[in-house]
């Protein structure tokens, strides 16, 4: 192991210096498979260094599929690494584009490619110290009931707290009217099995959530489109849609809709709780973006008390994506039956994240930190806007705060055609037929306003436009 050199003086473990040398030897071909490493003891000896930070290390390499240990012989380099894709962007990414393309891109991206339609905010803006903070506050307190199971409804404190977050938002709620779920995904997934069977029908955004459409379709769920205005859903096009098919359910954002960034007004808010006695189907109203908007908006459940409408509200977006914490009100009936569900399908809720959503609350470091969120995309709104406007873009609304616009160019007739543009040049842009349940071609495309003025993306509509 002469190819490898350790610093003692490095701000890195040296459990983590060998796992990264060794790593980048097997990766270069330098060690190849089938190789047999040096025994630990004699490692140790030669680069002086603890039997057991050796042995750390080795084992951390056979969890990474690097190394094997075979009993009695010692360690090897493990059988056949994986390639890396080479692949022209356009071509890899064509391969296999369905509604599941936009979350491979977003959760996958490894090609070095800048991705302006992410939902993710850039590293400089997260804030690493909210969470240290938070995280220590969870360890300071750690005791034997932190190895036990959770509760099933969620953490007691934080369903406590939340129900003076809905009151601002004028929904009044009992404890037993909150369930905490592992981020809005599993919300709307628990809703979904529970609300509806195979072969039913149901009102959606059009365009909406991609995550949304291939979640009800995994179901066999019939999504009934409904254009989605700049105020809300075509309500003329949905009443007719329930007079023929009598949906059981309606899921829409009504507030920072993704991806238009709309928003629905009061009185089609009103509108649309009307149609939904009318009519007798459930709203479900995802709010993931609340705390990204600094006006105060009636929500449909602050219309209807909990009433008709399932909501659903997430930290994931605003606190950190890797807390999963999520949560649903609705009638207690319901909620009752949903932990239930909860239980069945992930038996209970992750503790340790809600008691670090919890303290980031309590604390005042998570008020701080949306703040300064909110002061941060508003600026980069407008400066998107003032950069895309005189290159000859339309916008489908000017959202109140988020991240997403909704976009087109008339001089694409296809926004699939701008995308294959930008993969060629290294930018990812998500076509808008993404978006749509039947992945309906579209000059509409979403761009997130944290990389609206970035130089490649801007050099690329100035060449194109």
């Amino acid at each position: 192991m002469a190819l490898i050199q350790l610093s003692t003086a490095s701000k890195i473990s040296l459990v983590e210096q060998i796992v990264d040398r060794i790593k980048n030897l097997v990766d270069s071909g330098s060690l190849r498979s089938g190789t047999k490493m040096t025994s630990i003891r004699l490692f140790a000896r030669q680069h002086l260094v603890s039997v057991h930070t050796v042995a750390d290390a080795f084992e951390r390499l056979v969890a990474l599929g690097y190394l094997e240990s075979r009993p009695r012989s010692g360690f090897f380099v493990k059988q056949s690494r994986p390639t890396v894709d080479k692949r022209n962007p356009t071509e890899k990414f064509a391969k296999a584009f369905d509604h599941l393309w936009q979350m491979r891109s977003h959760l996958s991206n490894d090609d070095g490619l800048l991705d302006v339609s992410t939902g993710k905010l850039p590293k400089e803006w997260m804030d690493p110290d909210m969470v240290k903070a938070s995280l220590k506050s969870v360890a300071s307190k750690i005791d034997s009931g932190m190895m036990q199971y959770g509760e099933p409804y969620g953490y007691l404190p934080l369903r406590t707290l939340l129900l003076s977050k809905l009151s601002d938002l004028g929904i009044y709620a009992q404890p037993d009217q909150v369930l905490l779920t592992q981020g809005a995904s599993q919300a709307m997934d628990l809703i979904i099995r529970y609300l509806l069977r195979p072969g039913d029908k149901v009102l959606v955004d059009d365009p909406g959530y991609f995550n949304l459409f291939s979640n009800l379709q995994m179901q066999g769920i019939e999504p009934l489109p409904v254009r989605r205005n700049h105020d809300g859903p075509d309500l003329d096009m949905l009443e007719k849609i329930a007079q023929q098919h009598r949906p059981s359910v309606m899921f829409t954002q009504s507030v920072l809709q993704t991806p238009t960034g709309s928003t629905i007004s009061p009185g089609n808010a009103y509108r649309l709780l009307r149609l939904s006695e009318q009519y007798d189907f459930r709203l479900v109203e995802n709010d993931a973006y609340a705390d990204m908007l600094s006006e105060q908006v009636p929500r449909l459940a602050t219309l209807d008390q909990l009433s008709r409408v399932f909501y659903v509200g997430s930290f994931s977006k605003t606190l950190s994506v890797s807390a999963r914490v999520g949560y649903v009100a609705a009638p207690a009936n319901s909620i009752k039956d949903l932990a239930n569900m909860k239980m069945i399908t992930s038996i209970t809720s992750a503790q340790l994240s809600e008691k670090f959503v919890f303290h980031a609350l309590t604390e005042g470091l998570y008020r701080r930190s949306t703040e300064r969120l909110k002061l941060r995309l508003a600026s980069s709104l407008t400066d998107t806007e003032n950069a895309l406007r005189p290159l000859g873009f339309q916008f489908f609304c000017r959202p109140l705060g988020g991240k997403f616009i909704w976009i087109r160019h008339p001089k694409f007739d296809s926004s699939s055609d701008i995308w294959k543009l930008a993969a060629n040049a290294g930018i990812i842009i998500a076509p808008g037929k993404v978006f749509r349940n039947g992945m309906q071609d579209t000059p509409w495309f979403r761009l997130n306003v944290c990389y609206g003025t970035e130089p490649a993306l801007i050099e690329l509509f100035k060449s194109i436009c």
